[in-house]
């Protein structure tokens, strides 16, 4: 967790202590869904980056010319809306593949479409076709990320987008 989200949190714990004090259980129930959307959303997005990155290091151990950079905080459009996260750069000499996921943490960054907790865009560069625009759905059980096709994000996309960039050469 970054400065930045520790603030938040830090923050979100303050108004919601100061909420049930002064009796306004209606905000009080409004932070604490934010506050839980928030968990969803940092844990979602660390797994999805995790996950590309663990795949990075498998590649890298048949790829030693594979390069990894992180960059949080990290910002990006999706639509009119600005999302705040991280973002990861995977290249192979000119190759590059870019993950970049968050989410609008304010009210001027905007929406996502379709009810989504959380973006993330997986950008091939030279090989847009290859490019898929990510959302963090809420189920009732636990939230997944699929893509623009409604297809559930697993390990196994993942393995591919890596693949795709190791073998473009």
């Amino acid at each position: 967790m970054n400065e930045l989200d520790s603030t938040w949190q830090h923050l979100l714990e303050s108004a919601i202590q100061n909420a049930e004090v002064s009796g306004r259980t209606d905000i009080v129930e409004y932070l604490q869904l934010k506050a839980s959307n928030d968990l969803l959303r940092t844990t979602a997005t660390r797994w999805l980056l995790d996950s590309f990155l663990e795949a990075a290091f498998e590649a890298a151990r048949t790829r030693p010319a594979l390069k990894i950079e992180r960059d949080e905080p990290y910002e990006f459009a999706r639509g009119s809306g600005r999302m705040e996260g991280s973002r990861l750069i995977i290249s192979l000499g000119v190759r590059c593949l870019e993950v970049r996921a968050g989410w609008p943490r304010k009210p001027s960054s905007g929406i996502i479409r379709g009810n989504a907790l959380a973006a993330a865009d997986v950008v091939h560069f030279g090989l847009s076709r290859h490019n898929s625009l990510l959302s963090l759905v809420r189920s009732e059980t636990t939230p997944f990320w699929q893509d623009e096709d409604q297809n559930l994000i697993d390990l196994t996309f993942i393995a591919r987008h890596i693949a795709i960039l190791a073998e473009a050469l």
